[in-house]
């Protein structure tokens, strides 16, 4: 099958799935807000933001290497591997929990939780090995191009579990419960759920880890990777730790849904870079640059068309967006927009990443991620004080465009990759028209409740967008994918050939 079908189909699965999954995040951030309160949530997010960290110490860039190793060797060998890094993982993820157990309290004190971060914490560290667990057996199925199966256990499983165990606790047992249970009871279900499967694709059982041995390949690649991942994750929750250290939980569970809702938007570079990783890393492996050129510019214009119409709604109604949460988070208005806004020069070309980390630039993503993360942590640390939420939204934008800039640099110098495709002009312009309309809805619609506000917005920019696009044409590539994932649209298309 074709690369680019390949992609689609696999990218519109993980799409989907990613799009469910956050919006049950979405609808627990929500959920939380009304139920629990905004300090509550700003301890949710919190705990996240460590435990999130705690899975990047442990997963070690094991993830990245089973994505770059599984998908050059066969038979044996591709067993010997997946076997290492399960191995591995599991016994890091098992240092990492009881650490985090250990210094609970401390670290519940420096981010201003109390008693209710510290029990969250402990809930969330005792069941780390499930969680890593399940994140790597669904990297190696991954790295065999299938990723329904981690697309389910982590963004269908684990996200509903985490809301219906928040509501359930919430009515039953009260506050504590319903933060403190979730983090235990859903990577529980979704390593039982995931684990058979993971031993039909790839053949390896608990015996295989358990005598696996060290793979110095493996972990060689690894190393860089995990700096560079860990880098990443603490770049992309400084801005709730440094709320957390410099002002207390209740600004952070105002700021939480601006930070998240914004994220939103990065599903679809997670979908998408998910199956590109594999084929870029056998392109660059064969020594196919132009491969690797075609297929990051083709996934970049396809991420920026989908994410365009999701952008202008978060940028144009910020305070409808908002309004969702309840009447005391309206000031994240500005910080939704500057993170939206961040956000999509993030999906737009965060693909980077992923190509410098296949095709042997690993060592200077870590530069990268190193340097945007220290300086985040100054401007957090010089305009948190000051404008609070914004400034944490305006150090994350101010940074996100420097690390852009310098990612496309690299890819023109060292892969001859186009600083700006010109087939984007496409998507880009058909947002600006869209946006004009869209704002045309806003001020002459008749008064109406924000909700029906942003959906008759939504899908009115949709309709706009879609139809400029097909007005511009669609590329050959695009017109392929459509015709082999829809045959029906071919067969009529030949039917009304002259």
């Amino acid at each position: 099958m074709k690369r680019e079908v390949t992609i689609a189909r696999e990218g519109g699965i993980a799409m989907a799935g990613f799009a469910f999954g956050q919006l049950f995040r979405f609808a627990y951030n929500l959920a939380a807000a009304r139920l629990l309160g905004a300090e509550a949530l700003g301890t949710y997010a919190l705990v996240v933001a460590v435990m999130q960290v705690g899975e990047v110490l442990a997963v070690g860039g094991l993830d990245a290497g089973l994505l770059r190793f599984v998908s050059q060797r066969e038979g044996e060998e591709r067993k010997a591997i997946i076997a290492a890094a399960m191995k591995r993982s599991a016994l890091a993820s098992i240092l990492v929990g009881v650490l985090l157990l250990l210094f609970s309290g401390p670290i519940a004190g420096v981010l201003h939780g109390g008693g209710l971060l510290q029990l969250a914490l402990c809930s969330a560290a005792a069941a780390l090995p499930l969680a890593v667990m399940t994140m790597m057996s669904g990297f190696a199925m991954q790295a065999h191009r299938r990723l329904l199966p981690k697309v389910l256990a982590t963004q269908v499983i684990q996200p509903v579990l985490l809301v219906l165990t928040m509501v359930t606790a919430r009515y039953v047992s009260g506050v504590n419960a319903a933060l403190a249970l979730p983090f235990a009871v859903a990577p529980l279900v979704a390593l039982v759920w995931i684990l058979p499967g993971f031993r039909r694709m790839t053949g390896v059982g608990v015996s295989d880890v358990l005598h696996a041995e060290g793979n110095r390949e493996l972990s060689r690649f690894a190393l860089p990777l995990l700096a560079v991942s860990l880098f990443t994750m603490l770049s992309h929750w400084i801005d709730v730790v440094m709320l957390g250290l410099l002002t207390d939980v209740g600004k952070v569970g105002h700021y939480q849904p601006a930070a998240r809702t914004a994220g939103l938007l990065r599903s679809t570079l997670i979908a998408f870079s998910g199956i590109a990783a594999p084929m870029i890393a056998g392109y660059h492996g064969r020594q196919e640059i132009e491969g690797v050129r075609e297929t990051y510019e083709m996934v970049n214009r396809w991420i920026v068309t989908m994410v365009m119409v999701p952008f202008l709604l978060l940028v144009l109604f910020p305070a409808d967006v908002l309004s969702v949460f309840g009447k005391g988070f309206a000031d994240g208005t500005v910080a939704l927009v500057l993170l939206a806004v961040a956000s999509l020069l993030n999906v737009s070309f965060g693909l980077g990443n992923t190509v410098l980390a296949m095709s042997g630039g690993e060592r200077l993503s870590m530069i990268n991620q190193a340097v945007a993360l220290v300086l985040q942590a100054l401007l957090h640390w010089l305009l948190i004080p000051r404008f609070g939420l914004n400034g944490a939204a305006l150090s994350m934008l101010a940074v996100t465009v420097l690390l852009t800039l310098a990612r496309m640099i690299q890819l023109r110098n060292l892969l001859n990759i186009p600083v700006l495709s010109f087939k984007l002009w496409k998507p880009l312009t058909a947002g600006v028209v869209a946006g004009a309309v869209m704002l045309a809805v806003r001020y002459t619609a008749l008064p109406m409740p924000p909700l029906m506000l942003l959906g008759v917005a939504g899908v009115t920019g949709a309709v706009v967008f879609a139809l400029l696009i097909r007005a511009f044409g669609l590329e050959p590539e695009e017109l392929e994918v459509i015709f082999k994932l829809i045959p029906f649209l071919k067969r009529q298309r030949s039917t009304e050939a002259p």
